[in-house]
This record gives C-alpha cells, structure tokens and sequence, in this order.
C-alpha cells in the first residue's frame, strides 16, 4: 500500500469546451464525493429486515484555494475561467481528479459536471479564497496509467 501526501492530489479542469484539462490554481483542497440511492423493496415477507436494491449513483467534486486575480500562468486554469464556463456559458466542464506527478500502476478519476456554486471570500489580514463545487453529470470513469 502507498501513502502519499495529501498534497500531491489535484483537480484538473477543463477552462474551456472541449479544452484540455488544466490544474487549480493556488488550491488547497479537494475532495471527490461518490454516492448510491437505494430504492426500499421490504415487503411483508421480508421478516422484519428492510431489503433495498441499488439505485441512482451521483458523485460531485469541491475545491478551494487561494484567490489570484492577476495570473501569470496560462498553464492551469483560474477562478475566471470557471466563472465564465459555468455562470455566464452555463456549460458543463469536463475534470480528470489526479495525483499531480502519476506512474504505472496508478489512476485517475474523469468526467464532467456542472459547476453548482462558486464563491470569493477575503477577511481582515487574511489572503482572499475561492471555493468550487462541481455536480457529476453522466458517468464518473477510473482510468488505469
């Protein structure tokens, strides 16, 4: 079993339709969610114990960093991008959920989902964060290196 840091697992996200996937700037944090409804199938034979039957998966994603609204690299994909790719185009963008360096043996999680939320926030003395939250649409994909 290999134990890496945490902070060698990134999200890539496509900053355009069709684009190529490009890491978060300045993120800290990421997180992949997978779920599964049930559907309830107890009926009065079942003695007492409730029987479900798979139903629905869903999987969504979340990401927050440090906000950068000067940005001197086009090799990753910023705040503004999203911005634009899922508030005022209303699209779906595509993501690869990765370690940042991959070796055989290794994999990754792709597919694409709606941008659900974004948001900037900047305290007192403190640096200004964003956070994004993507929905999955269609099928979440385990992709072998």
């Amino acid at each position: 079993m290999a134990i890496f840091n945490g902070t060698d697992l990134i999200l890539k996200v496509s900053p355009s339709a069709g684009g190529t996937d490009a890491k978060l700037m300045h993120s800290q944090s990421v997180s992949l969610d997978v779920s599964m409804d049930t559907i309830d199938i107890t009926t009065k034979d079942s003695s007492g114990r409730q029987e479900l039957l798979a139903g629905l998966t869903s999987f969504s994603l979340s990401s927050d960093g440090l906000m950068d609204f000067n940005p001197t690299t086009a090799a990753n994909t910023e705040f503004d991008e999203l911005f634009v790719q899922g508030y005022t185009n209303r699209t779906a963008v595509t993501f690869t959920f990765t370690l940042a360096s991959t070796s055989s043996g290794d994999y990754t999680f792709s597919g694409s989902g709606i941008i659900t939320a974004l948001s900037v926030s900047g305290g007192v003395e403190d640096a200004p964060t964003y956070s994004v939250s993507i929905q999955g649409s269609g099928a979440l994909t385990k992709n072998d290196i």
